[in-house]
């Protein structure tokens, strides 16, 4: 059994969440350019943050049968994630059937990659060099550029699938919410910038892979007398006991199981 009931709603406000997530990344960042860097993104968010009240979305924690539906549909779009890596390999196949003259040197630079999790996260000279390298690979037309495409369109269509399954209403949205036929609706979805639906499909992907913490606070928190109402398509769905919640952060892959 999945550790939170199904019934259980989460309340997400990506703003609020990327300010968690940066001052974590903060705490743990190496060097001065780092820092004024996050702190540079931390003021912008936090500006945004007291500027305007925060759309919150109210997602449901999907139940067996729900996760089922989701891969189906998400399947049906023909998306694939073949993950890092496979990825890494593909190019290094790619690489090698080409053989340039410094091929040990590039081989050299895909596993300092692999090793540190992303190039970002590489030394300064590998993730100079990346861009080069990948941009040379996707020329070629082999595997790596194949994956590499069917993995963006993955990481653009998940979410969206996810936003219909799992979006249940919202707060502090300006626009009419409809869900039909168990679905939140395409002109529903519309109302969302792309950025925002991407989060909020993420953020209901990683529910399906809940953290510790959020086992122990699965339900949405209380609601102050000052809370705005919920529309009127959530007021149908939201059947949870009123408690607090923790979430995972954004930044996260998710799985589609």
């Amino acid at each position: 059994m999945l550790p939170i009931s199904a019934k259980d709603v989460v309340r997400f406000t990506p703003r609020v969440e990327l300010l968690s997530w940066l001052r974590d990344r903060l705490a743990e960042a190496a060097t001065d350019e780092q820092r004024e860097a996050l702190d540079r993104q931390i003021d912008k968010v936090q500006g945004e943050i007291d500027a305007a009240p925060q759309p919150v979305y109210l997602l449901a924690v999907a139940s067996h049968l729900q996760r089922a539906a989701f891969r189906r549909d998400l399947t049906a779009t023909g998306a694939t994630y073949a993950g890092d890596a496979t990825l890494y390999a593909a190019l290094r196949e790619d690489l090698e059937a080409v053989a340039p003259v410094n091929l040990p040197e590039l081989l050299t630079i895909v596993d300092e990659v692999e090793a540190a999790g992303k190039p970002a996260d590489a030394s300064p000279e590998v993730r100079d060099r990346w861009p080069g390298i990948t941009r040379v690979a996707r020329a070629l037309g082999g595997r790596f550029a194949a994956l590499e495409g069917d993995q963006e369109f993955y990481l653009s269509v998940a979410p969206i699938v996810a936003c219909r399954h799992f979006l249940l209403g919202w707060e502090n949205v300006d626009a009419p919410f409809t869900r039909r036929g168990n679905l939140t609706t395409d002109e529903t979805l519309a109302a969302l910038e792309e950025g925002e639906m991407q989060a909020i499909g993420f953020k209901a992907m990683n529910l399906m892979r809940p953290t510790k913490a959020l086992e122990k606070n699965s339900a949405s928190p209380s609601r102050s007398a000052s809370s705005p109402r919920h529309s009127q398509t959530a007021q149908k769905h939201l059947t949870a006991p009123r408690g607090s919640s923790t979430e995972s952060a954004t930044s996260e892959t998710p799985a589609s199981a």
